[in-house]
């Protein structure tokens, strides 16, 4: 079926769990909280989640708890839309989801290698032990970097770390491992858009190749202020992929010297803008600038059209912000921070 005729339907559910997903007053009532336990109870009695929380009604719950069942319910977003379209979709929502899986190997990767508690696995993995590729017992309970890979021999994951193995043997750094599996989810992302209609491939190129383009921009800045790589090392790690930042300017990025000045080397203004905040503002998560701004973009998007994928993906992107949102209000509360300062790290916070 060819996707136009199967987006009314699919956006028809979508636009009805539009409706349920949290208000700003729900996120000010929630920050005036003064417990995990009492957002717990807000959460249950006063909104969609409710569902997904239902093992914990009556009890006392850890924030951990919380946010791996709130996190939990993120990716059952992917069992619903894959009801709804055909084959021609099916493979990219497929690999949309697997964004999930590769952060759930990150913290694999971090746990085993860098020797942090076993207990935080069990308390973030959401995704990777639904493929049925990957034995999860075995994987969880491997030991060494040489471990892992056999579990992963038969995924595409085992080729990265064969690829860096020698090279995290001498130096125990993750981080080329971790930005390497970030470059593949997202040029095979890119890939399954190639067949897209020309109204879709214009949603995606909005929504995902903006997000890339940003992503682009924080790495190179993030790589020059921490890491000492010659250009030619950072522009391996860049997405191939551009929408408004075009190669030669992340070419001139890799370049600079100082991460101060990489803002001169973008043309495209709102970027540029958004670099000169996040550097300026050190009492924000740099990260957020970013984020602010494809949220407001997806708040526009997901109006314009029920005939493209432009709603599937801004669904999927604003209930992951609500989510990462609902989140940094729970650990805000964890630590008692001031309530203005948590409003200041929330995504949908003007900046």
């Amino acid at each position: 079926m060819p996707a136009f005729f199967q987006y009314p339907a699919v956006n028809a559910k979508l636009k009805a769990l539009s409706s349920s997903m949290l208000k700003e007053k729900d996120f000010q009532k929630l920050i005036e909280l003064n417990s995990v336990q009492e957002a717990f109870n807000y959460l249950y009695n006063n909104t969609y989640y409710q569902k997904h929380l239902e093992e914990f009604s009556g009890q006392e719950i850890h924030r951990r708890q919380l946010e791996l069942n709130l996190k939990k319910s993120l990716v059952l977003s992917e069992d619903f839309l894959k009801k709804y379209v055909s084959s021609d979709l099916k493979s990219f929502i497929e690999h949309y989801f697997k964004k999930f899986e590769i952060e759930d190997l990150k913290i694999i990767l971090r746990t085993i290698l860098m020797d942090s508690e076993e207990s935080y696995l069990t308390d973030n993995l959401i995704y990777i032990d639904r493929n049925k590729k990957i034995d999860f017992n075995n994987l969880i309970q491997a030991s060494s970097y040489n471990e892992i890979k056999k579990v992963l021999k038969n995924l595409h994951y085992s080729e990265i770390l064969d690829e860096f193995s020698d090279q995290y043997q001498k130096n125990k750094n993750l981080f080329p491992i971790e930005m390497t599996l970030d470059f593949y989810y997202f040029s095979e992302l890119n890939k399954l858009a190639e067949n897209f209609s020309s109204k879709d491939k214009k949603y995606f190129e909005e929504i995902i190749g903006t997000h890339i383009d940003l992503l682009n921009i924080q790495w190179v800045y993030r790589i020059k202020r921490y890491y000492n790589l010659s250009s030619g090392e950072i522009l391996n790690y860049i997405i191939p992929y551009h929408f408004k930042v075009k190669r030669k300017e992340l070419q001139n990025m890799s370049q600079e010297n100082k991460s101060e000045n990489l803002v001169k080397h973008i043309a495209y203004q709102p970027y540029q803008q958004l670099l000169e905040k996040a550097i300026k503002d050190e009492n924000v998560i740099f990260e957020r600038f970013f984020l602010n701004h494809i949220f407001k973009k997806l708040q526009q998007i997901k109006t314009e059209s029920f005939f493209t994928i432009s709603n599937i993906l801004a669904y999927l992107y604003i209930r992951e912000y609500e989510l990462r949102d609902i989140i940094t209000v729970l650990e805000g509360i964890r630590y008692s921070l001031p309530k203005d300062r948590i409003k200041n790290f929330l995504i949908r916070k003007e900046v």
